[in-house]
């Protein structure tokens, strides 16, 4: 039963992750959280795993139909993400030692809330952006993607689409391809992280939920792509929105939830 409803959430997770350029973690993990069944790193790793197969597809489906990059933009945001998930997840380690994981959740929750209520103000009502070029400020901004998307266990997906918009004068739809491709970068060098740290073994006893959430995964990164590709700009936005709006809620409710305990 618990598999069951891991699936429908990753699948309605990954396709809005791919439609919207979410990822899916920022989806994933609030509402693992909330169905309380996992500890964190149990939930980021199923997070990871789910995130990452969907920008496999999506990529993938992206690069068939001869979708453009600029792989400059992609490769110095990725390499810079790369830096920083490494940082966010040895931040996250060392205050691990000392804290309980319950207050871990509560403080990403709120962190989580507050980056989410801003992305959801710039995407809807702001329309200034910039056009970095120079390599190094590329490779920074990805280094602070990729640390908050590791820190907070999220794929770094709605932030990326922010940053992209803001920082490369991308619209929102053009975010969604690139946030999806930076995404695997960020998901692949965390997974490798996850498993030279720690090894597989940890994780040995979710084979079973693997086996049920990937093939969700995998149809949501073929939904969100497709949908993606058909859909006006205006409409992503609006979604992208309403989507944020409802993550920011239930954020504060599983905040909240954990102080209360």
């Amino acid at each position: 039963m618990l598999e069951a409803i891991y699936s429908a959430v990753i699948l309605a997770a990954t396709s809005l992750g791919a439609f919207v350029g979410l990822g899916g973690g920022v989806i994933i993990k609030p509402v693992l959280d909330f169905i309380g069944k996992e500890p964190r790193m149990q939930v980021d790793f199923l997070s990871a795993m789910a995130v990452f197969t969907m920008s496999v597809v999506s990529t993938g489906k992206y690069l068939k139909k001869k979708q453009k990059y600029d792989i400059g933009i992609i490769l110095f945001i990725a390499a810079g993400s790369i830096i920083g998930g490494y940082l966010g997840s040895a931040v996250m380690d060392f205050i691990g030692g000392y804290v309980e994981q319950q207050i871990i959740r509560c403080v990403q929750a709120f962190t989580l809330a507050v980056l989410l209520a801003a992305v959801s103000v710039y995407v809807g009502k702001c329309s200034f952006s910039f056009h970095i070029k120079n390599k190094a400020s590329i490779m920074v901004v990805g280094l602070v993607l990729g640390f908050f998307a590791s820190f907070l266990g999220i794929g770094g997906g709605p932030i990326n689409v922010a940053v992209l918009t803001l920082f490369f004068s991308m619209s929102v739809k053009e975010s969604a391809v690139y946030s999806v491709a930076i995404i695997f970068f960020s998901q692949l060098s965390k997974l490798i992280t996850i498993f030279a740290t720690a090894g597989f073994e940890p994780y040995a006893h979710q084979c079973k939920t693997l086996i049920f959430i990937l093939p969700a995964a995998v149809i949501g990164g073929i939904i969100g792509s497709s949908l993606n590709r058909k859909t006006d700009d205006k409409i992503i936005r609006k979604i992208f929105v309403a989507v944020m709006i409802s993550l920011v809620a239930l954020n504060i409710y599983n905040g909240i939830s954990v102080l209360v305990r």
